[in-house]
């Protein structure tokens, strides 16, 4: 059922699109592979972080690579002796594929049980008990998952039928191959997203970030604005008044404040607080030193 390292998935790859199929909803040009691979290798990190506190056992995890497949071609690819997670995408119409190979889901069932270590052992059929066993790591998946695509809006739930059943829909997945690391054994898993949820968070990664305007643009904007002219005030906070004593008030009054001598003061531009200073003498002037 287990064996010391995984080995990998000949799985029959859909050639990579070109930059110019943009229009293809299933094609997915290099750029916006990129982003969802920033969003994957975040999400593997952090899901080897979680499973390492909930099993209390060193793992670490890293992205190995990631390809474009058929979704018949993934799930033909699927090994006895591993599970499949499938999950809903919310709030679009869509599902990811979660295959946990059957060395990983090996792994994870003799270390709940609290069972030693063992090899030789055949791929076979993973039990309902056993499925039942491993709730929590599925549950752990779809959290961490939901938490690397939350920029884009998207969110995942465990879903049923099983995607065996649905394997009738004839679109292109981007897969990306995981790998986590126990310490003297490395296990894989397999997360296979549709290639328009894939399109979709790049699209939204484009739309959210900043768009930072060239040099020669920043400095002409600078070089306006120097010469502006803004409004400066020295305010000193924290002093109250009744009302009574405001409406009271005539010239020749004195006004005495709470605060002492030396007192912090407020730096003001049009209005806006930015500096705080003391205030001084300087040639003969009254300044404020910025602290």
């Amino acid at each position: 059922m287990d064996s010391h390292r995984d080995s990998p998935n000949n799985s029959q790859a859909v050639p990579l699109p070109s930059e110019y199929a943009a229009c293809d909803p299933d094609a997915l040009p290099s750029a916006e592979t990129a982003v969802v691979r920033a969003i994957q290798e975040k999400f593997v990190g952090a899901f080897a972080a979680a499973l390492a506190d909930r099993l209390e056992t060193p793992i670490s995890g890293k992205l190995v690579g990631s390809q474009p497949l058929s979704r018949s071609a993934f799930l033909q690819s699927l090994e006895d002796g591993g599970c499949l997670v499938t999950l809903s995408a919310e709030p679009v119409r869509g599902q990811a594929l979660i295959a946990l190979s059957p060395g990983l889901v090996a792994c994870l069932l003799r270390i709940l049980l609290g069972a030693p270590p063992s090899s030789g052992e055949e791929h076979r059929t993973v039990t309902e008990i056993e499925i039942y066993l491993l709730q929590e790591i599925f549950e752990l998946l779809a959290s961490e998952l939901t938490n690397a695509w939350r920029a884009t809006g998207i969110a995942f739930r465990r879903a049923s039928p099983p995607a065996r059943e649905t394997a009738a829909w004839p679109g292109t997945m981007l897969v990306f191959e995981c790998s986590l690391d126990f310490g003297d054994a490395q296990k894989t898993f397999r997360v296979a997203a549709p290639a328009f949820l894939a399109r979709l968070a790049a699209l939204q990664a484009a739309s959210v970030a900043p768009e930072e305007s060239p040099a020669p643009v920043r400095e002409m904007i600078l070089s306006a604005l120097r010469g502006a002219k803004v409004t400066v005030e020295a305010v000193l906070n924290g002093s109250t008044l009744r009302m009574s004593d405001l409406l009271s008030m005539e010239p020749g009054n004195v006004l005495t404040l709470t605060q002492p001598v030396g007192a912090p003061v407020e730096f003001r531009i049009s209005g806006k607080r930015k500096f705080r200073g003391e205030w001084v003498a300087h040639g003969g002037r009254h300044a404020l030193v910025i602290q």
